[in-house]
């Protein structure tokens, strides 16, 4: 009995230790607040009043074990309380679109469900009324505005289809002229075309903007937007279906059940002509149609435009989520002793190489993964407020979802195998983070989809010049890592190019989707590594002020590049840019900076910045013992 409160004490001093080490303290807080700023640049003031409202209501609190229904009304309410507390609003696009993907951030640490219906009324279905729409559809004084910003207006976006998941121009829903009663009749003509994954539809939905065919005197003008009633509720009350509207409800998923995910169809659904959201595109009681844009295809771009924005804020929720996976993790790997030298349970399981080689890469990931997405945000801010244009900005609100999105998953499942049974515990929070990943791997556009959009848009660069590394180079030069993450990049590209090239049209398909898959992805994925490291170096080189923050920067910068290497290790040593010799020096690198970013872990954890609310209703994030100490 004795040795088992030996243990039992031990256990508490550690966790006493640990919580010493990362509560603050004037030691290390100039670096922590550095990296702080450097993750999270933009909106800093507003973040801390939307963590410090999530922290101060009991809504917020984790709830486990709910009805499918109530889990779903608990996330309305929490949207409904984040509206109320002026957390976003939808008029945030018109002059600082980073205000939405900073509350989508901060949202996201609370709860994934609640972060997608949010992203869905916001971005989704607000954004795009505000973005196609005219004033007759922001109401008076803008009032249909205040309402969706309230929720009292909650909406959904009714894009996809059973049957056009990807291949949405090609959706069947029409939405034909009826020039005699001055209305549109839109209808689902098949079951492939019933409107799919609609979130927000079975349950809370008033509103939807509905994607569909315009037809106008047997004429197809391409894919537009309406804004359409499918329930009869006023403001704050979802009503009754309309006979029209047909809403299945999808059940219980594998992640993410307080968002409600439905199938629509519509039966001759009669809206008013005013009902098109007509920005670019108009049409007259008489039937004539004006459009700035000419060609159908380039309509439905226009229309579906908001998905960039889209992506941007599901990249913005998995990155926070990304950040809780590991701050649970290392925080529980720091307490949790287990066997040491003298036989005893008296060594955190984070002492271990195991550990530490299993995490710390992941860390250094996000960290420059964060970096790159603070340059995506500012740059689609910019083009979304007339500031200025990137010419990049669709390849790189393509990549970054996608990279950001796996890495989410791949790190919430690591940690919860590295945090053991714990790990497995609902209460502990990855299980709930890793069901998120898979809806954000797969929404806005499916990631490996998406890659296929990068590689497409990366062709009109032509071939990209290789740069010389030879083999022997300095594998502690930032330079070097940097070259050979390009040579990867640039030597797929024109494989991929010179395999084109050759063909004819009508052979483009096959090559494309039969056979180069492989290297169409490859080609993208080495692309975004390479964006991600330059932006890490870019903020290394701009961002930091001080010689420690520049120092921790820079090795997580070189551990990023060197676990990209690592990964590729056999086609490097193919194509010769590292020699044998290097390849053993690859590892030891990755090891040895493992290993030395150990004493800055309670900096780089604390510039998440991640609300003590968390940590205590997390058992393994803070104390696991006194959690279990029941009587």
């Amino acid at each position: 009995m004795a040795a088992t409160n030996t243990a039992g004490e031990r256990a508490k001093r550690r966790i006493e230790e640990v919580r010493r080490l990362l509560g603050g303290g004037s030691h290390g807080q100039s670096l922590q607040q550095e990296l702080a700023v450097a993750l999270t640049p933009d909106n800093r003031e507003h973040r801390q009043k939307i963590k410090e409202f999530l922290q101060s209501s009991d809504l917020f609190l984790p709830k486990y074990d709910l009805p499918l229904s109530s889990e779903r009304e608990l996330a309305l309410h929490r949207l409904r309380a984040v509206c109320a507390m002026g957390a976003l609003s939808v008029k945030d696009f018109r002059d600082n679109p980073q205000r939405i993907f900073a509350a989508h951030e901060e949202v996201g640490l609370c709860d994934g469900s609640l972060a997608t219906k949010m992203t869905v009324q916001f971005n989704l279905f607000g954004g795009t009324v505000l973005r196609l729409g005219t004033e007759k559809h922001f109401g008076e004084g803008e009032s249909f505005l205040r309402d969706i910003d309230s929720a009292g207006a909650c909406g959904c976006f009714a894009l996809t289809e059973l049957g056009f998941g990807n291949n949405a121009v090609q959706m069947q829903t029409t939405a034909e002229l009826d020039e005699r009663t001055d209305e549109w009749v839109i209808h689902t003509p098949t079951t492939v075309a019933k409107k799919y994954w609609i979130t927000n539809g079975p349950c809370h939905s008033q509103w939807a903007v509905i994607f569909a065919r315009m037809l106008v005197r047997g004429q197809d003008h391409g894919v537009h937007a309406f804004l359409c009633r499918i329930r009869d509720g006023a403001v704050g009350q979802p009503g009754q279906p309309l006979p029209e509207v047909g809403i299945e409800d999808m059940g219980h998923k594998m992640g993410c059940n307080g968002v409600d995910n439905g199938i629509l169809s519509f039966h001759r659904l009669r809206v008013p002509r005013t009902a098109l959201l007509d920005a670019f595109t108009q049409v007259d009681a008489r039937g004539t149609v004006r459009s700035t844009i000419k060609k159908p295809r380039d309509r439905f771009l226009k229309v579906a435009d908001q998905l960039l924005s889209g992506r941007v804020c599901i990249a913005s929720m998995s990155l926070t989520a990304t950040k809780c996976a590991l701050l649970i993790a290392i925080r529980y790997s720091l307490t949790r002793l287990a066997v040491g030298s003298s036989g005893q349970s008296d060594t955190p399981i984070f002492d271990y190489q195991l550990q530490q080689k299993a995490l710390l890469p992941l860390l250094a990931r996000t960290y420059c993964l964060g970096f790159a997405h603070n340059y995506v945000k500012e740059e689609l801010a910019k083009q979304m407020t007339g500031r200025a244009e990137n010419a990049d900005i669709v390849k790189l609100c393509c990549v970054i979802k996608p990279l950001i999105s796996w890495n989410c998953e791949n790190t919430a499942t690591v940690c919860r195998e590295r945090c053991g049974g714990q790990g497995y515990l609902s209460c502990n929070k990855l299980g709930h983070i890793i069901g998120f990943s898979h809806a954000a791997i797969t929404a806005e556009g499916d990631n490996r989809v998406l890659m296929q959009k990068v590689a497409k848009e990366l062709l009109a660069r032509g071939s990209v010049d290789v740069p010389q590394v030879r083999a022997g180079a300095d594998l502690t030069s930032l330079d070097t890592l940097l070259a050979l993450l390009k040579a990867r990049y640039a030597t797929h590209q024109n494989a991929l190019m010179g395999k084109l090239m050759v063909l004819q049209p009508s052979e483009v398909f096959e090559t494309w989707m039969k056979r180069e898959s492989d290297l169409v992805q490859a080609t993208s994925e080495a692309y975004g590594e390479v964006f991600v490291l330059e932006q890490a170096l870019a903020t290394l080189a701009g961002k930091l002020a001080s010689a420690q923050a520049k120092e921790v920067v820079s090795k997580i910068a070189a551990l990023y590049a060197l676990d990209c290497i690592r990964r590729d290790l056999a086609w490097y040593l193919c194509e010769g840019l590292v020699g044998r010799d290097q390849a053993a020096d690859v590892q030891e690198r990755v090891e040895g900076l493992c290993r030395d970013l150990v004493p800055s872990i309670p900096s780089l954890l604390n510039a998440f910045e991640i609300p003590a609310l968390l940590v205590d209703t997390t058992p393994i994030a803070g104390d696991w013992v006194k959690f279990y100490e029941r009587a």
